[in-house]
């Protein structure tokens, strides 16, 4: 069984569906995340839309129940139809399982049939629009105020985990992407006992957040504001909750700033 793991993952539906399936046997289940192509014609760094393709494996592989037989995943350069092409190909499922938004055609019918068409396998859409249940893992972006989260968005991090599980995905707007920056940004989450992720963004913080959540799975947002950073580079947390639709938590990081600026 091949499970193509898109822009929407319903980890508790999936699980359902995946148990109810080897109730009648052992299965194997393959999991393929593929790395999405930025929407609206808009530029985000490969490494932010590979990190989010791996979030997404993450969380799929830990839903899988253990009823199933084996699981395994992949990361691939595709969009979901042409995943799922290639996966069913390659791996000759008995069903596939898709957790996407399926693309709309003007002129391509149905789009489920269509797939079904283009792989040979029966498909199954597994709650596009289904929202997280309450025991699952949330996933929390943070966005810090610069290339390296700073200590108030580490201490709102630690909060957050402390109140239910959760998985953290933190972007630090940068100028530039120079990969000592992302070994320090790791080196911070890592030393903050954090279970999480972090990747370089794009410098305005507003946009980094959006291209997040264009890529990933993000049930709700902390933002990190800096009293020192530009106006128009700074994160405004009511246009994010607006453009976005999700909760967003917002903290300053003016304590830090202070002390910088008095050293």
């Amino acid at each position: 069984m091949v499970v193509i793991a898109g822009n929407r993952v319903p980890t508790s539906d999936l699980a359902s569906a995946l148990a109810r399936r080897a109730e009648a046997g052992s299965i194997r289940v393959t999991v393929v995340c593929p790395i999405s192509e930025p929407a609206g014609g808009l530029v985000v760094y490969e490494d932010s839309r590979r990190d989010a393709a791996r979030v997404r494996l993450e969380l799929v592989l830990d839903a899988v129940p253990g009823t199933v037989g084996s699981a395994r995943g992949m990361i691939v350069e595709a969009g979901v139809e042409d995943a799922a092409r290639d996966a069913c190909a390659q791996l000759l499922p008995d069903e596939l399982l898709v957790c996407a938004d399926l693309p709309r055609r003007t002129f391509g019918g149905d789009a489920v049939e269509r797939l079904r068409i283009r792989t040979g396998v029966p498909v199954a859409v597994i709650g596009g629009d289904a929202a997280p249940s309450a025991g699952s893992v949330r996933s929390v972006l943070a966005v810090a105020s610069g290339s390296l989260p700073g200590t108030a968005l580490i201490d709102r991090i630690r909060m957050r985990a402390r109140m239910s599980a959760a998985r953290f995905t933190i972007v630090c707007p940068s100028e530039t992407q120079h990969p000592r920056f992302l070994r320090l940004a790791a080196d911070v989450i890592r030393e903050a006992g954090i279970d999480g992720r972090a990747h370089l963004a794009h410098p305005n913080a507003c946009v980094a957040a959006l291209h997040a959540v264009q890529e990933g799975i993000v049930d709700e947002i902390i933002v990190a504001i800096d009293p020192r950073t530009p106006r128009r580079r700074r994160a405004r947390p009511d246009w994010i909750g607006r453009a976005t639709g999700l909760p967003v938590d917002a903290v300053l990081e003016v304590e830090e700033a202070l002390l910088e600026e008095a050293a």
